[in-house]
């Protein structure tokens, strides 16, 4: 199997950073339980040989188990855990399984959503298509929904295969919303697109095959001119997902979230937010740091990704985080 090792890496250190101190260990094996890349939990550069070594003798009758039990190959997403670790097992592609080795007192619920993210772009290193080693943060809440049960495989699946939600874009005029929402639904990228008036409105499904599930997102991308406030009540009222996003070359455009993140509350209170800053293939132009937009994230309470329409870095990513963070209230485990 031919894979970019060094792009893996940073993908592996990336979420080792994320996930934080609960993690041990992060392995890639193939569907034997051969290792292809480990790292542990706190270093940049070595691997706890005795830890992967003992995780590894762990794996291999659960990979057994897994290939028994299903046989068509698409387990998914799953949990085992053992005296001293919680193990979360995702399949990335059709050959490797992606397996998050945690302390034994973890919640599994928050992580669940890092690993699932990390496990879809390591399938994509091995496939060898366009892939960023970054992780964002995001915002969740440990549910308690999968238990601890020693020595008990357990599936994690959604409930109902399949949700739709309406998703509003916001931000100023110009920040490239309307080039996401493109990039995202026809993964095409334009130079000359109008000023959105009033609204436009398209439709994309985020497909999850691990979980057997779908989301359907309605998409509004909202004008962000001024002019149009007035109007845009109407369609962020009853919305359940919507991304704010604000261009890292213009700095008014960034300190308008508040703005636009007050107004999208005051319309619809619960709907869950992401921010995104966009345009970062211009790096010379670049006024706002990633870490004054992690900042501002943390300050709101929100997941927090950059992307650039143009290249499409990060635009499948920042739809997929919000469609997980939907759907993961629906997450339920079956012991197997």
């Amino acid at each position: 199997m031919s894979v970019d090792r060094k792009k893996l890496g940073a993908l592996l250190k990336w979420y080792i950073q994320e996930v934080g101190k609960d993690l041990i260990a992060v392995i890639v094996v193939n569907r034997e339980g051969l290792v292809i890349d480990a790292i542990t939990g706190g270093s940049d550069k070595s691997v706890d040989e005795e830890i992967v070594g003992g995780v590894s003798a762990l794996v291999e009758p659960v990979l057994t188990r897994i290939t028994k039990e299903f046989s068509s190959g698409a387990f998914g997403t799953g949990t085992f855990d053992t005296e001293d670790y919680r193990l979360i097992f995702c399949e990335a592609g059709p050959e490797a399984v992606f397996v998050t080795v945690l302390d034994a007192v973890a919640m599994v619920d928050p992580v669940f959503p890092y690993a699932y993210l990390t496990a879809e772009k390591i399938a994509r290193i091995f496939d060898g298509r366009t892939v960023s080693p970054v992780i964002p943060k995001i915002i969740t809440q440990s549910s308690g929904t999968i238990e601890r049960k020693k020595g008990a495989l357990q599936k994690i699946k959604v409930q109902s295969g399949e949700y739709a939600y309406k998703l509003i874009l916001g931000g100023d005029g110009g920040v490239g919303k309307t080039s996401m929402v493109h990039r995202f639904v026809e993964d095409a990228f334009q130079t000359d697109y109008k000023s959105t008036i009033g609204t436009s409105i398209m439709k994309k499904e985020c497909e999850f095959e691990g979980l057997s599930s779908k989301v359907r997102f309605v998409i509004w991308d909202l004008a962000g001119q001024s002019q149009f406030k007035r109007v845009r009540q109407t369609y962020v009222e009853n919305a359940e997902a919507g991304i704010v996003v604000y261009d890292v070359t213009r700095k008014d455009t960034f300190d308008n979230i508040d703005i636009w993140h007050k107004e999208i509350k005051e319309a619809s209170p619960t709907i869950s937010l992401v921010l995104v800053g966009n345009k970062i293939d211009l790096v010379d132009d670049r006024n706002v740091t990633t870490e004054e937009g992690q900042a501002l994230a943390q300050k709101l309470g929100l997941t927090y990704i950059e992307t650039s329409a143009k290249d499409g870095t990060n635009i499948q990513d920042a739809f997929k985080m919000l469609a997980l963070q939907m759907i993961k209230r629906f997450v339920v485990t079956e012991e197997v």
